[in-house]
């Protein structure tokens, strides 16, 4: 009797320790999350700029830069019991203030080499950015947790591609002198050939993952991350374009939103496959 009780003491610990040591989540070592993230954006609106104007019912309106939403989906692979890897799609949505004051200018040559400078009293809308990020992270688990189950960091390096959905902004001349001025100043307020930026976004964040069932874990987290932009000489100066926001003078702005734009909170689902 003593014999089988050991045989089976034996045969138990085995088989707990070899569960112990099987990668992934209850054998599925392939897991998709999908989440939404925001932030709110406190230090743009504390150190980055004044207040900006959003259209409502086709008047301009004095408002904080509030927007900063993204969503995003994660393939990943748990190598081992403590490290996983992952590619990463996300489009995050958010928006610029192009104006310091109230007040826009100009400053080029003409075609006959005539510098022409302009100055006109006008507010501008917030101009709306639409970031799509592609990503391999790492990650590690941490406190003896497992991938994906518990609690883990993640490193990733990804290439951004930075658009804007909508270049025609509502523009309120405070002063129009004539008929149709204010779409003589739309016509040529952003820079054609900024049509899109390129750049490079280094993330670190951390995580927790609670199990709900076998197959599915809600994960809830935060991230840091540090945005590089490529190019800025690609882009016209003021004195070399016509309009009244230059290529630079859009790119520069777009860079210091990103730059402060750096901590986010995300939560969502983890399906293991």
């Amino acid at each position: 009797m003593t014999i089988k009780k050991g045989l089976l003491f034996c045969l138990v610990f085995c088989a707990s320790f070899s569960n112990a040591q099987e990668v992934g989540y209850y054998g599925r070592r392939i897991f998709l999350e999908l989440d939404g993230q925001g932030q709110f954006p406190l230090l743009q609106n504390i150190f980055g700029e004044r207040k900006g104007y959003v259209s409502k019912k086709g008047t301009l309106n004095r408002s904080y830069n509030l927007l900063d939403v993204a969503y995003r989906a994660s393939l990943n692979i748990a190598i081992t019991e403590s490290v996983g890897f992952g590619l990463e799609f996300s489009q995050r949505f958010y928006q610029v203030n192009l104006q310091s004051r109230d007040e826009i200018t100009r400053n080029y040559k003409d075609s006959t080499g005539t510098m022409i400078t302009e100055y006109a009293s006008a507010k501008v809308a917030y101009l709306p950015i639409r970031e799509s990020i592609f990503m391999p992270k790492v990650l590690i688990s941490l406190n003896d947790s497992r991938v994906p189950c518990g609690f883990a960091s993640e490193i990733g390096v990804g290439y951004s591609l930075i658009q804007f959905p909508d270049r025609n902004l509502e523009v309120e001349l405070m002063d129009p002198q004539l008929p149709g001025q204010t779409a003589q100043v739309k016509d040529k307020l952003l820079d054609s050939q900024a049509e899109e930026f390129r750049g490079l976004v280094f993330m670190y964040g951390f995580r927790m993952n609670y199990p709900l069932t076998k197959r599915i874990l809600f994960h809830v987290g935060l991230r840091y991350q540090y945005a590089f932009q490529f190019s800025r000489k690609k882009f016209r100066a003021m004195e070399e374009s016509e309009y009244w926001f230059s290529g630079r003078e859009i790119w520069s702005k777009v860079n210091l939103r990103r730059q402060l734009g750096i901590i986010s909170l995300g939560t969502g689902l983890t399906f293991t496959l």
